[in-house]
């Protein structure tokens, strides 16, 4: 079913990878030191299930004075997760050529070239390490309005750029305008071929219409939708689904009933009875109850979920700080930690158009609205039609106001208009958003990325700009975009994915580590 699907889906993928070269000699016993290896050492990136063989990639360059008759070959590949019983046990060819096509689940693996002395029995030995992805499992996914008004996903990777996969994977989009996109690293499921639980990276696609379809990002599996969410049966016609979020020890599922959790690990991915008011898509995690918070439209207020999702609190001005009006609804959300673990939420007032933005910090076990700022109706936040906020590098909350990128600061409230270097003129800017991802040394570093993304729409085409950190300035372009994309409908959001698979135990002890909500 996987190869199938990967097949149907990479017609026309381009293959490509990286590497670099540090000698690492330094597993087994008896080198022979006048054996020189060249050309394996260091770290590749390689893609997986799509044709790709070692010998094409990996060309090693042998130097030594021992008759060649005299020397044997052998390759060996192990999971740096599940190395048990020595590299001895992973033997997958033999011969100086490493022939051997890659079909690995995402992950990072070991790959060890031996060269044998048959005479002495000494053996020279050099590894180098192998990041495998599919596909699917490793770049932006772009939730998209097609033309005729539906739901769908493209996917921007390293290599290419993949069209219509709700479509080509469940048979149509999902009906009506694209509403949100959700990932959660490390959600659980029961494997429908081994009727085991299981643990992987899933996306969520929602629509307005109140469809959802959950899929495993390995292989674009569909795992989930309205029929097998819930322990109590179908989803019922008036459930809205707002988010899913990886939070702390839980898996949360928001919707207009309420929050629902699962302890991550070891369980079905299905989810109880709701807890609290409704709950919008716009939530953060709160560092320091494991949970979340969330704006309820309707309570027309944020309130908070624990770590057990035992009940949901109200989370209300601190002292000395101004009311806010009892109507207002959420436009959008984010956090930075330039501005200490600062959480805000963005609102509007229907009936006056008025805008406030609530400011509080994600890291307090206090959980209080720490300022309510009225924004002057001229501001560009105030008159913008899209916003998302900056997490690691500079305190902003992006916006497009009248077919420009503004960053207003979150620190002093001045507002600048963004530069974009590369973006020919005529361009209409429609869409900015910034993606990140801040895993820490103990789940690992090799997926971190930091990208300012900014849309343009002609007709029913759009077009996307990627700025990586090294092309920012402080949360500001300087240079050209480093990678640019394109495709059919409209953007609504992008969520970056990694292969990483991370436990709910781990992510614990990160600091929002990717953007839940903008």
């Amino acid at each position: 079913m996987k190869k199938t699907i990967l097949i149907s889906l990479l017609a026309t993928l381009l293959l490509g990878w990286s590497a670099c070269t540090d000698d690492d000699s330094s597993m087994g016993n008896g080198l022979i030191d006048e054996i020189n290896v060249e050309g394996i050492e260091g770290t590749m990136n390689v893609p997986s299930y799509q044709g790709v063989n070692l010998r094409d990639l990996i060309k090693p360059t042998v130097t030594t004075d021992v008759p060649e008759e005299q020397l044997s070959y052998a390759w060996y590949l192990y999971s740096n997760d599940n190395g048990e019983g020595g590299y001895k046990d992973h033997l997958i060819t033999s011969g100086k050529e490493v022939d051997y096509e890659v079909n690995l689940p995402s992950g990072t693996y070991t790959l060890v070239f031996e060269i044998t002395d048959t005479e002495t029995g000494y053996a020279k030995i050099v590894e180098m390490t192998l990041l495998t992805a599919t596909s699917f499992s490793n770049g932006f996914y772009v939730l998209k309005e097609t033309p005729d008004g539906n739901t769908d996903l493209d996917m921007v990777s390293e290599d290419a750029m993949l069209q219509d996969l709700i479509s080509g994977v469940s048979g149509s989009p999902l009906q009506g305008k694209p509403y949100n996109l959700s990932f959660l690293y490390g959600g659980d499921y029961v494997d429908p071929e081994t009727n085991e639980m299981e643990t992987a990276n899933m996306l969520f696609a929602i629509s307005e219409n109140g469809e959802i379809k959950g899929y495993r990002t390995e292989d674009m599996f569909e795992l989930f939708n309205s029929d097998n969410m819930f322990y109590s049966g179908v989803m019922p016609a008036s459930e809205r689904p707002t988010a899913l979020v990886a939070g702390g020890l839980c898996n949360f599922y928001l919707s207009n009933t309420g929050t629902r959790a699962y302890m991550a690990g070891g369980n079905t991915g299905m989810f109880g009875y709701p807890v609290g008011p409704g709950a919008s898509k716009f939530a953060q995690i709160a560092l320091a109850t494991y949970g979340l918070i969330y704006w309820s439209d309707n309570a027309h207020g944020l309130y908070s979920a624990d770590a057990n999702n035992v009940e949901a609190l109200p989370v209300n001005p601190a002292d000395g700080v101004d009311a806010f009006p009892n109507d207002l609804v959420c436009l959008s959300s984010s956090m930075s930690v330039t501005e200490d673990g600062l959480g805000w939420f963005l609102c509007e007032q229907p009936s006056t158009g008025d805008r406030y933005l609530l400011k509080m910090d994600l890291t307090s076990y206090s959980l209080e609205i720490s300022e309510v700022v009225k924004l002057a109706p001229s501001s560009h936040l105030a008159r913008s039609t899209m916003q998302s906020g900056n997490g690691y590098t500079a305190s902003y909350i992006y916006c497009i106001d009248d077919g420009k990128a503004w960053a207003y600061s979150l620190a002093t409230g001045d507002e600048l208009e963004v530069p974009l270097p590369g973006i020919p003129e005529g361009e209409t800017v429609n869409y900015i958003s910034n993606q990140w991802l801040y895993f820490g040394s103990s789940i690992g570093t090799d997926y971190n990325i930091d990208h300012l993304i900014v849309g343009t729409q002609t007709g029913d085409t759009y077009k996307l700009y990627f700025y990586q950190k090294e092309q920012l300035n402080g949360g500001m372009p300087i240079n050209a975009p480093v990678k640019t994309a394109a495709g059919i409908g409209k953007v609504k959001t992008i969520r970056y994915v990694t292969p990483l698979v991370v436990s709910g135990f781990d992510l614990m002890y990160e600091y929002n580590p990717f953007p839940v909500s903008d």
